[in-house]
């Protein structure tokens, strides 16, 4: 089957271990533009995360970001869609991780927010791989709560990183016990990120073919982490890297190299360019 479009998720696909583009995944973007087809980030960034790379990836003119929150025109700079947590459900999410040891990262706009002295202890909650990006385009705030509160109208993503070693999963309960109106998924070993309901890769997948007029059908998606099933089902074809979790390499329909050896290419040139 001919295919028209393949998005890719960033932090463990799209980028290697180091937080690189490799010069083969360049390449193969570039031809996959050459033939006429359509390369798409789809990542949980925020777009204030994700447009440092921008430059680098001429050829790709869409960005998903937010987990589907916000879907971007990168080469008119343009914000196409944007959807937010329903503001009465952010006194309840507050209150899920309650007296749990966790760091809070909130996307709100366009811009990503955590609390005021986090960038120092991100080792603690297993993020300090991206300790240069955090210290870049993140805002640090004083009294995340407070700061939560009086933003709950704005949010477009609540994300729970709980300590190394341990996992956020009974926040997820408390949220579905009480039927919090959010999408969950989890990705970065074990850190909880809380969408808008019906909002998804997947869904904002779906929005971006109906602005291109291309149906999913002719579409690849290629990940690694929980936050990436819902276009990895949505998509004809989705492909999981060599270092996906357990979850997507039984949800992909095949598998390529992993990040630090070609996987991106091999999805372009094997599956896209076919």
């Amino acid at each position: 089957m001919a295919f028209d479009l393949i998005a890719f998720d960033m932090d463990g696909t799209l980028l290697d271990g180091e937080k690189h583009v490799l010069p083969s995944t360049l390449e193969a973007i570039r031809a996959a533009a050459g033939a006429g087809k359509v390369v798409a980030i789809a990542t949980g960034r925020s777009p204030s995360m994700m447009l440092p790379y921008r430059d680098l990836l001429p050829d790709v003119p869409y960005a998903i970001c937010t987990s589907g929150a916000h879907l971007l025109d990168l080469r008119r700079d343009t914000l196409l869609a944007e959807s937010a947590i329903d503001a009465a459900a952010i006194p309840q999410l507050l209150e899920t991780h309650r007296g749990r040891d966790v760091m809070l990262e909130i996307f709100s706009g366009t811009e990503a927010y955590d609390p005021a002295g986090s960038f120092d202890h991100l080792d603690r909650y297993g993020l300090g791989e991206f300790h240069d990006m955090f210290v870049r385009v993140c805002h640090e705030v004083d009294d995340i709560e407070g700061w939560v509160l009086r933003h709950a109208s704005s949010i477009a993503k609540y994300i729970v990183h709980p300590v190394v070693g341990e996992d956020a999963l009974d926040v997820l309960e408390k949220i579905e016990e009480r039927d919090i109106p959010v999408e969950a998924a989890f990705s970065q070993a074990n850190s909880l990120e809380l969408s808008p309901r019906g909002v998804s890769k997947g869904s904002a997948l779906k929005d971006l073919c109906g602005l291109l007029g291309i149906t999913p059908e002719r579409c690849i998606a290629v990940g690694d982490s929980g936050n990436d099933l819902a276009m990895l089902r949505t998509a004809r074809l989705g492909i999981a890297m060599g270092n996906a979790s357990p979850d997507v390499l039984e949800t992909a329909d095949v598998t390529v190299a992993d990040n630090n050896h070609g996987g991106c290419a091999e999805a372009i040139y094997d599956y896209l360019l076919k």
